[in-house]
């Protein structure tokens, strides 16, 4: 006679370098456009989290940012994000890019190899590397004996996010009920997933250093009968910087407003009829009481 599976709830950090995959693989896992992504690093800002409810378990899973060196300005609101988000997980997963630098993978590693939080190392884009070629930080794990998984969350998402769930449920505390309703796909708020559509589609249409002082705040969201209607402002840092958002003739603000537009339409499913500003607020990324309006702090509790 076999015995029941214990039922398992609890938190799971997903963190790593900028371009590790931690957003993609989340996405993945829930089969939602959660967590917004980019070709362009640190795209990740505020944590954002994301439920999977199974019938033997609840986990919940937190996307942090990109580990840092910099704690300079909105870096150390990054940094200290991590550094909660890992504090109060059950299980850590460390997301290694295959083409990521050998000391920075092997300094997470020894920084979880240093705490008491069980983890997992997940080597992510195995795609990239060709023939018998192996990631820079293989010598590492092979020598401290490291269990690993390799993914492709690219090329084989399914596979990827099995090999994933079967290193990570067996890590969960038992649990004798889900910690949040099992309806619930995410804690992210509409006006939250809505301002984060808004700064993918900057970081698309934007080059260079300007989506890194880029904020969105949700002015207004009111839904109607057959619309909602949203009025965002795009927060910059530098006064050179708004002809570039705007564009000639207003091209470059239009183009993010429509990418951003067929995001959220897809995601709240009815028509949207988006308005965007641009706003300037100097030196916003080193100024702590507006970055505590934007919503740039970590929560002490």
């Amino acid at each position: 006679m076999t015995s029941e599976k214990p039922y398992r709830a609890g938190f799971v950090a997903l963190v790593g370098q900028p371009n590790a995959g931690k957003s993609t693989l989340l996405n993945a896992i829930l089969n939602e456009k959660l967590s917004i992504v980019s070709a362009k690093p640190q795209t990740t800002r505020a944590r954002v989290t994301g439920i999977l409810n199974r019938d033997d378990a609840q986990v919940v899973f937190v996307d942090a940012p990109g580990t840092l060196k910099s704690t300079s300005g909105i870096n150390q609101f990054l940094q200290d994000e991590v550094a909660d988000v890992m504090k109060k997980a059950d299980v850590v997963c460390a997301l290694l890019a295959a083409d990521a630098p050998e000391e920075a993978s092997i300094e997470l590693m020894k920084q979880l190899q240093a705490g008491k939080t069980p983890w997992v190392a997940i080597v992510t884009k195995i795609d990239i590397l060709g023939g018998t070629r192996t990631p820079k930080f293989f010598t590492y794990l092979m020598e401290n004996s490291i269990p690993f998984v390799s993914i492709s969350t690219a090329k084989r998402p399914q596979e990827a996010v099995e090999e994933v769930l079967s290193r990570v449920l067996p890590l969960l505390p038992e649990s004798k009920a889900p910690l949040f309703d099992p309806e619930l796909y995410t804690t992210q708020t509409v006006r939250q997933i809505v301002a984060e559509y808004v700064r993918e589609a900057c970081f698309d249409r934007l080059q260079q250093e300007i989506p890194y002082g880029l904020a969105v705040r949700v002015q207004e969201f009111k839904e109607e009968e057959t619309i909602t209607k949203i009025r965002c402002e795009l927060v910059i840092d530098k006064e050179n910087h708004k002809a570039i958002v705007i564009g000639a003739k207003g091209a470059t603000i239009k183009a993010i407003g429509m990418q951003a537009r067929e995001s959220i339409e897809r995601f709240l499913g009815t028509k949207v009829f988006l308005e965007l500003h641009v706003a300037v607020q100097e030196g916003w990324t080193k100024n702590p009481r507006i970055m505590k309006e934007l919503g740039y702090v970590v929560a002490k509790n």
